[in-house]
């Protein structure tokens, strides 16, 4: 089982200046999903590194995240007292995640909206439990559809239904809410600035009308700007979905009915657009999902390709990541819903129809140079 395996692997680091203790899912790269132990096997096989070499790896395969047996180690004293209270001396490994619409991650803790049970699911890794928040009166979620963070850690909630931005701490306290401008037709994303100081709703608008836009918002609530309306145009959308912010600022939005990610200024200026309808990388079939690192790297996630592609800051394809699959192991993706970058460089993918979260590692220059001398003898 998973967690036997990384007993000796606890071990907590300084990120930044925020403690990400993620030993429990820094396996070693033959780490496979625990309920198909035939798979470890496979471990140590290229597919497991993206790009496969002979290309230089960029990204490893760490592990999955689906239930308390990903991240929980039990001890011997442990398994005899679940055992004395006639319980079993296993972790659950039943999948804790239902039909989940999105996810974020920062130090440690991976979130995940779930409309279907109307509240976030976090994966704590640091104290290797799970839990849900916004279930509890008076401020309980109706249906979390997006979710941000921003650098102080703090959980911006689209929630749909109540037409309202919750707003919680790291570990699902609530601070406060915002009520969504009445002139939303149809919400669907939500971005937040690093300072928190702007938050950006993306409403993907009605069939028939023009009234696809972005909507930046004030701390406050009070509308700064919007951007839009329907179109093919710089600064235009058709369905827009889901949006990113940069450390510098940038706004990235999923433009996925001109298939594109357009660029803006923190004040709303255009500034570039990439991508477009095809079938090669670097273009989209169905983008949904969108993730900026430290780097400012720009990560789209694809519904339609079931992949995720990386591109340079400025909209230069980097390399893909994934592939359309029906076997739910490693690096396949059926439905992909989800995508999130910690501040480690850590990629999260969630996948709708496999009811699971893959976490990926990005590998330093030296080591990922050293791994793909290591397949090649």
């Amino acid at each position: 089982m998973l967690s036997a395996r990384l007993v000796n692997l606890c071990f907590c680091r300084k990120v930044g200046d925020g403690l990400a203790c993620l030993a429990v899912i820094l396996a070693a790269s033959a780490c496979a999903p625990h309920k198909k132990p035939e798979a470890a096997a496979k471990a140590a096989e290229p597919t497991l590194l993206w790009p496969q070499p002979p290309d230089q790896p960029r990204f490893e395969y760490e592990t999955i995240l689906q239930s308390a047996a990903d991240i929980t180690i039990v001890s011997e004293s442990e398994r005899w007292q679940r055992a004395i209270r006639g319980l079993s001396g296993a972790v659950s490994d039943a999948p804790v995640i239902s039909r989940p619409t999105a996810i974020a991650s920062r130090k440690g803790r991976i979130y995940a909206a779930e409309p279907s049970v109307k509240a976030i699911t976090v994966f704590d890794i640091p104290r290797q439990k799970i839990f849900r928040f916004g279930q509890r009166d008076p401020n309980l979620l109706k249906r979390p559809q997006a979710l941000a963070v921003d650098d102080k850690d703090r959980i911006y909630v689209l929630d749909t239904q109540l037409r309202k931005v919750m707003i919680f701490d790291d570990m699902g306290l609530f601070l406060h809410s915002l009520p969504i401008a009445a002139k939303l037709s149809s919400p669907a994303g939500i971005a937040v600035s690093g300072d928190g100081e702007t938050i950006y709703l993306v409403d993907r608008g009605s069939v028939e009308g023009d009234d696809h836009r972005v909507v930046a918002l004030a701390r406050d609530g009070k509308e700064r700007f919007e951007l839009g309306p329907r179109g093919s145009g710089p600064g235009q959308f058709n369905i827009p979905l889901a949006a990113a912010t940069a450390p510098d600022g940038t706004l990235y939005v999923v433009d996925s009915g001109n298939f594109r990610i357009q660029a803006f200024t923190p004040a709303g200026k255009f500034k570039f657009q990439f991508g477009g309808i095809g079938t090669g990388i670097g273009n989209f079939a169905r983008p949904r999902a969108i993730a900026v690192d430290v780097e400012g790297k720009v990560f789209v996630g694809d519904g339609g390709f079931n992949n995720v592609q990386v591109f340079s800051p400025s909209g230069d394809l980097l390399m893909p990541l994934g592939r359309l699959a029906r076997d739910p192991g490693p690096g396949n993706f059926a439905l992909l819903a989800g995508i999130a970058v910690d501040e480690t460089r850590r990629l999260y993918v969630l996948d709708h129809y496999f009811r699971k979260i893959e976490v990926y590692r990005r590998l330093g220059d030296e080591e990922g140079k050293l791994k793909a001398r290591a397949i090649r003898r």
